[in-house]
This record gives C-alpha cells, sequence and structure tokens, in this order.
C-alpha cells in the first residue's frame, strides 16, 4: 500500500513530531524498534509510561495503517502491525517533501537561507554541499537543457529534524 500521508509541517516542535502527532511518533518509533507488535504489546509498552486508553493505541495505530505507514495482518485474533518504511526512508520522504514545498514557492529564500544556515551553523556540511555541487556541475551543463543528473554518491545519513 503506498503512503497516503500529507503532512503538516510544524516547525516548532521536535523531531519526528514535526509531521507526526506525538502518540503516532512514539508508536512508530516502538514499531521500527520491534519491526512487529500487536497492539496489546504497543500499548503495554506506552502505559508502563504513562495511562493512556487501549483504544487509543488501537485507533491510531489502525489508522497509520489506512495512512500507509504500517502494515496490518490478521494473525488469529490479532492484527501484526509493522512499519511499511525504514524510519531512515520515512524521514528521507518527509524531508523531500518539505524541501519541494519551500523549494518550489520560496526558492531563492530557501537555498539563500540553507547556505546561510551550513555556513554559521555547519561548515563542514556546507563544504560537502559545495563539492556535490562541483560534482554535478563537471558532470555536465547543457545551457539549453539546464543541469543534467549525474551519479553523485552522497553518504547515507540518519536525519533527524532539530
Amino acid at each position: 500500500m503506498p503512503i497516503n500521508m500529507r503532512f503538516r509541517f510544524s516547525p516548532t516542535k521536535d523531531g519526528l513530531v514535526k509531521v507526526l502527532g506525538p502518540l503516532e511518533t512514539e508508536i512508530m518509533q516502538i514499531l521500527w524498534q520491534d519491526d512487529r507488535s500487536t497492539v496489546k504489546k504497543v500499548h503495554r509498552r506506552l502505559s508502563s509510561e504513562r495511562e493512556i486508553a487501549y483504544t487509543t493505541v488501537m485507533t491510531t495505530m489502525s489508522r497509520l495503517s489506512e495512512k500507509g505507514v504500517l502494515n496490518r495482518h490478521r494473525e488469529g485474533l490479532a492484527y501484526i502491525y509493522s512499519p511499511a518504511i525504514s524510519e531512515n526512508d520515512f524521514v528521507s520522504m518527509v524531508v523531500r517533501q518539505v524541501l519541494d514545498g519551500l523549494l518550489d514557492d520560496y526558492s531563492d529564500t530557501a537555498v539563500d537561507y540553507m547556505v546561510d544556515y551550513l555556513a554559521r551553523n555547519n561548515p563542514a556540511e556546507l563544504r560537502r554541499l559545495q563539492k556535490v555541487i562541483q560534482a554535478r556541475t563537471a558532470a555536465g551543463i547543457d545551457s539549453d537543457e539546464g543541469v543534467t543528473r549525474a551519479a553523485v554518491v552522497m553518504p547515507q545519513r540518519r536525519l533527524l529534524f532539530c
């Protein structure tokens, strides 16, 4: 099932709560860690930290399944849930969607801010960005057709919203 999720991006929140609700984030963290689980097991983990209704966990997991973020199948009397997408792939998808939206509507401002931000806060990452741009530029620019896509190997990173 494809992921059927439009994100409401809340930049003032922390981590994945920027795009998922707090409970959705907790549930996804449990399932990314455990790989598969039942509502009962997830509820038990959550209720060890605070009081939460079983039906709240069940409804939230069902909705995450409807959104395509969780897979669900029946085993006996219980539904077994598992992530439909890895945490890294989910974060990458969200980052792409957020940046696509910003660059589509506010390209100049977004690029200027990103360069300024990296110069202030992460000069090493700014140098890496320069190298990626240089590699893609060296791979070929045709003034009539724009930049051709080059196969630039970028290291896999675990991205966190901060």
